[in-house]
């Protein structure tokens, strides 16, 4: 004969609101400071995040494909020199003076110039970067694009789930610009040997707006239905996830990493972040679907790389209106 289980007694919840603790107003007056201080930290520190990320020099980062340009903006921006350059493997980093374009005159403005390599190899080091970000640019090879758009447009949704992320984090929208180098290659009929930046005409420069955007949409919308489900709620690898870029709740706020505490961490080459918050909704892509990220649009050329003894070195007064458009980026970034 079985003995019947016995059934455990339980408590009444009047009897755990009458425990002697709970009637102690020293002991209640504890704990309502405690969880006032809390709220009050977690507050704090998320108000600090988000004043640091808006405050010292305005850091902005050059990315994109290989051989598009990059490390020669980045030579002309900060040295006014248009050396002959290769694939870089190494990110550089400095800070120099930008006068605006369009007041010359006006006070220089300090910027943070990174340029991070585009070899494939070097993919994570974008993620190590981003957290300082005040606005990113996306460099592109607009003569090439046609027979790279594939592969160009393959790189801009790691980079658009990171800003997106780390604007969600900030409470604060996120600059990107995608820009069209080489449109002096555009001209007609022949592109100009000189000056460095040249002048490029207004036709040409509407020329390269459009075919950048018209092609970079058109395969930002293939890679929205090969996600499947109008690609929402896919997953991305690789990048290297920024740290403290996760949602997090309350004791993440509290006492995690925040994402503007100057370098990010990468977790690691495995990590995995989700995509939904670039994709929109069901239906073909579009740029303003992406949450938190301004999109923004323009072209720049540095005409022909000189050569002889005074390769590197161009007189302001000859300069073009070749950079206008990313330095005017830049400057009001």
């Amino acid at each position: 004969m079985s003995t019947p289980e016995a059934t455990p007694e339980v408590e009444p919840i009047t009897s755990l609101i009458a425990h002697p603790l709970l009637q102690d107003p020293k002991f209640l007056a504890a704990v309502g400071g405690l969880v006032i201080l809390l709220i009050f930290l977690s507050f704090f520190r998320q108000s600090s995040s988000l004043s640091t990320r808006r405050t010292g020099v305005p850091t902005v980062l050059l990315v994109g494909p290989s051989d598009a340009g990059k490390t020669a903006l980045f030579a002309k921006l900060v040295h006014n020199v248009y050396p002959q350059t290769h694939t870089s493997l190494k990110t550089s980093i400095t800070t120099f003076p930008l006068t605006s374009p369009d007041e010359p005159e006006a006070p220089a403005r300090q910027i943070k110039l990174i340029d991070v390599p585009g070899h494939p190899r070097l993919k994570d080091e974008f993620g190590k970067y981003a957290a300082e970000a005040w606005g990113v640019v996306f460099v592109v090879d607009v003569v090439g694009l046609v027979r790279n758009a594939g592969s160009v447009a393959e790189q801009l949704p790691p980079i658009l789930t990171t800003l997106s992320n780390l604007s969600l984090r900030t409470s604060q929208p996120l600059k990107l610009l995608i820009l069209a180098n080489k449109t002096d290659l555009l001209i007609r009929p022949t592109p100009p040997s000189s000056p460095s930046p040249p002048n490029i005409p207004s036709p040409t420069l509407s020329t390269a707006h459009e075919r950048l955007k018209s092609i970079l949409t058109r395969e930002m919308d293939r890679l929205k239905a090969a996600r499947g489900a109008g690609g929402v709620g896919g997953r991305i690898e690789g990048i290297g996830k920024v740290a403290g870029t996760g949602s997090g709740g309350f004791w993440t706020r509290l006492f995690g990493g925040s994402a503007s505490s100057g370098s990010a961490a990468v977790e690691g080459e495995g990590d995995v972040e989700d995509e939904a918050l670039i994709w929109g909704g069901k239906g073909a892509w579009r740029w303003e679907d992406v949450e938190g990220v301004e999109v923004e649009w323009a072209a720049s050329g540095l005409g022909m790389v000189s050569v002889g003894k005074e390769k590197d070195k161009v007189e302001d007064d000859e300069e073009g209106d070749g950079l206008d458009e990313l330095k005017r980026f830049i400057f009001t970034i």
